[in-house]
């Protein structure tokens, strides 16, 4: 583990060490962490603890909550390369039909501010996407780490398919 690695670099090396494996170990720290619906949970789990020193030795120091949040999330997800979850959230199979996820979901997911309380809820709108949710893992280990109303707006965005909006285009506001 280097200094300079992100935190989304960090996470998928301890998803396809950990997580992303075909043997029992694997399947049962999944299956462990797919059932957690607090942080004291996830703690419970030695494969949240491994997460722990990846990001420690990458000279991150991650509160429980962080913690527990990202490992239980990623026991979710059958792949980490894909759409930005939000975006997999907001797909439509045509212009008229409705979001993989429903607005009104999206939007008791996204006020969501605490890490303790989106464990459940996320992990229900990560049912969703079917039997196999495969998203960009890079994106949602830094998104869930740093939860925030930046990362909520950019949800926002991703969801509805809106381009990004920047802060200062060099307009004036009168």
């Amino acid at each position: 583990m280097t200094l300079d690695q992100g935190i989304g670099d960090v996470v998928r090396i301890w998803y396809k060490s950990t997580l992303d494996r075909d043997d029992g170990t694997a399947r049962a720290a999944r299956a462990r962490l797919r059932r957690c619906d607090s942080p004291v949970d996830a703690l419970a789990v030695a494969e949240t603890h491994d997460l722990n020193e990846l990001l420690k030795q990458s000279g991150r120091n991650p509160r429980p909550d962080q913690l527990a949040l990202v490992a239980a999330t990623f026991a979710r997800l059958k792949g980490i390369d894909g759409d930005r979850i939000a975006t997999l959230f907001g797909k439509q199979a045509s212009k008229d039909a409705p979001r993989a996820l429903s607005m009104l979901r999206f939007q008791s997911l996204i006020r969501i501010e605490s890490r303790r309380d989106l464990i459940a809820p996320l992990r229900r709108a990560i049912a969703v996407l079917g039997s196999q949710p495969s998203c960009d893992g890079r994106a949602l280990a830094e998104d869930l780490y740093f939860w925030n109303e930046q990362v909520r707006n950019k949800w926002c965005l991703q969801y509805f398919g809106a381009a990004f909006v920047e802060a200062d285009q060099g307009e004036n506001v009168r």
